[in-house]
């Protein structure tokens, strides 16, 4: 693995790991409301109740969290070995990501440099740990394409938007310089 792509990977995962508070507020609001809309209606709401809910709230937003961007960091990690033992010959590989107003979310997709070319793989991911991964390459062209990108306003990706497949595509990646000014000149056109 080269400098740039070490780099490329210690982003994504440190941008998918990272804490946010939103996300966090959101799962821990929904969490406590359901919970004591259950025990009011029930009748066995009160104060010891609503500490130990609001506890077990804190403790689930919290592992939820924390599972979800292990889970993202090792799925990172398995599309990457896929995608090399499917093709030998890649210079770059740059995971795509998701943003929203939770944060940030590996997607299923990769883009992917050889040479000047540059493809996307759809990964389907695997049901179990018996089942071998499986992906589909899709070059820069008819099928893939980018309309449009531009920075972020918090600087840490690039957001574009693109078609996969005829339908719009948004996606963001990692605001590396390398990796941007690669994808686009690919973009338009240029060696």
């Amino acid at each position: 693995m080269n400098n740039l792509q070490a780099q490329v990977f210690a982003e994504s995962k440190k941008l998918i790991k990272s804490f946010n508070p939103i996300r966090f507020l959101f799962y821990f609001g929904i969490t406590v409301s359901f919970t004591l809309v259950i025990f009011y209606f029930a009748e066995l709401l009160d104060w010891f109740t609503l500490g130990i809910v609001i506890v077990l709230a804190v403790i689930y937003s919290l592992t939820r969290d924390l599972i979800i961007s292990r889970f993202s960091s090792k799925l990172m990690d398995q599309f990457y070995t896929h995608l090399s033992a499917k093709d030998k010959d890649i210079d770059l590989y740059i995971p795509v990501l998701e943003k929203n107003f939770q944060g940030y979310f590996l997607k299923k997709t990769a883009i992917y440099f050889k040479g000047d070319d540059m493809f996307m793989e759809a990964f389907n991911q695997p049901r179990g740990k018996k089942d071998r991964q499986q992906s589909i390459t899709i070059a820069y062209g008819k099928d893939f394409s980018v309309i449009l990108g531009y920075l972020d306003k918090t600087k840490k990706t690039y957001l574009f938007q693109g078609t996969l497949m005829g339908t719009t595509y948004p996606f963001a990646v990692v605001a590396n310089a390398e990796v941007i000014t690669k994808i686009n000149r690919r973009i338009k056109g240029e060696k």
